[in-house]
């Protein structure tokens, strides 16, 4: 009984160390929910307040894009649609939007425009610059946004 009891002992401290090991859990410097707080499409020059509807969520190399649904409690938010995102340097690359948990239905453009998405593949420049806010810049949309 006291081998069992030792082996799990052994077990338990063996995982906690790799749990805890510095590479278990990757994260970036965008990893964390960051809030819209503008849109500015350089298209058609128009800017729009996000007033605290829209975020960006980047959890490893994936990136989420939810919104408060004007029809549920102040609070929730319902994620819509999730991509894979690659950093470059000062560069963000973001592939095809899925609708999240209908990972084979594509998301429609445009409904990713409120969130500056304007294309399948889209390409931002990073510009961390002033701490807690972090701005993407594309060539047809700037959005401006905030640690949360």
């Amino acid at each position: 009984m006291k081998t069992i009891r030792h082996l799990f002992i052994l077990f338990f401290v063996v995982l906690c160390h790799v749990a805890c090991q510095e590479n278990y859990y990757i994260e970036n410097e965008l990893h964390g929910l960051w809030q819209v707080t503008r849109v500015e499409d350089k298209t058609t020059g128009e800017s729009t307040e996000a007033q605290g509807e829209l975020y960006y969520s980047f959890q490893r190399n994936m990136v989420i894009l939810g919104y408060n649904a004007p029809d549920k409690p102040t609070g929730l938010m319902m994620t819509q649609y999730a991509s894979e995102f690659y950093l470059n340097g000062d560069s963000l690359e973001i592939g095809d939007f899925r609708i999240y948990l209908e990972y084979n239905k594509k998301a429609p453009i445009d409904k990713l425009k409120k969130f500056g998405i304007h294309s399948e593949n889209t390409t931002f420049h990073i510009d961390k610059s002033r701490k807690g806010h972090m701005t993407l810049e594309s060539g047809k949309a700037r959005v401006e946004l905030r640690k949360y």
